[in-house]
């Protein structure tokens, strides 16, 4: 019987030895996939929930992409999303400009909706992935119940958590600046809240350092914010730990729609 479980550990920890180059080329055409269709997923639900009537945005059909992950990983939608989405060198190179918030933009739509296409075609003419044998899952297991422990702590601890793009602070204007940032806040980029738990903190907030235009451009366009009672920072993550974050903490209870309103679940 092949088994799975040993290419779980070696991805989860980030390692790629033991695959070859086109091996890892596969597994990151299915991040790649996974990233696309999370998008377009999340957009369907965001247009369905400001007016189903008015955008009729189409769900996605993810089968292709889920037979995909059964032929060439040999793992299901929930495996893979459990223990591969999260390696971080995989999900370094993933477009980092995918971004769908206009239900009436079709083109951005379209243009997305393409590169889905093109990321599963490239992934079912990929090399599969030959599954190693010589780990043990009992490691795994155990490493999985750390994290999610050091989650569930976290959690315990925070009074508001938020997931949120970084914006320029320009696309303010300067009374919205005035009204939501610190006086003494000199940074080019802040948080803008986009969906949560608990308490709800300032729809835009002051980032923990400073970015440069430089570093804006290499990194993560989504963050998970962990924050006590007085919205001092706790814990910072970039979207490609927050797996295990985003399983504890379920559907978001409230989000801010594209006028900037507040929607409570």
């Amino acid at each position: 019987m092949t088994m799975i479980t040993p290419l779980l550990i070696s991805l989860a920890a980030s390692s790629f030895s033991g695959y070859s180059q086109t091996e890892i080329r596969t597994l990151q055409y299915a991040v790649d996939s996974h990233a696309y269709s999370t998008a377009l997923e999340h957009f369907y639900q965001h247009c369905n929930e400001l007016d189903a009537a008015q955008f009729m945005v189409k769900k996605p059909d993810n089968s292709r992409f889920f037979n995909l992950l059964e032929q060439q990983l040999q793992l299901d939608i929930n495996q893979f999303t459990e223990n591969v989405v999260g390696n971080t060198r995989l999900h370094q190179r993933v477009a980092n400009n995918i971004l769908l918030t206009d239900c009436t933009d079709h083109a951005n739509y379209q243009q997305v909706l393409d590169k889905y296409e093109l990321a599963l075609f490239a992934l079912e003419i990929a090399t599969p992935v030959k599954v190693s044998k010589d780990s043990s899952s009992v490691k795994w297991q155990k490493q999985k119940s750390v994290m999610k422990q050091q989650a569930s702590e976290l959690l315990q601890r925070s009074k508001a958590v938020a997931l949120v793009s970084i914006v320029d602070r320009n696309s303010l204007s300067s009374l919205e600046q005035s009204n939501f940032l610190h006086p003494e806040y000199k940074g080019q980029y802040i948080y803008k809240l986009e969906q949560g738990w608990r308490n709800i903190p300032s729809k835009y907030m002051g980032m923990q350092s400073y970015l440069t235009e430089q570093q804006y451009t290499k990194s993560p366009k989504s963050w998970l914010l962990l924050l006590d009672q007085h919205n001092q920072f706790i814990k910072v993550f970039s979207e490609a730990d927050v797996q295990v974050y985003l399983q504890l903490l379920g559907k978001a209870e409230w989000h801010f729609d594209n006028q900037g309103n507040l929607q409570r679940k």
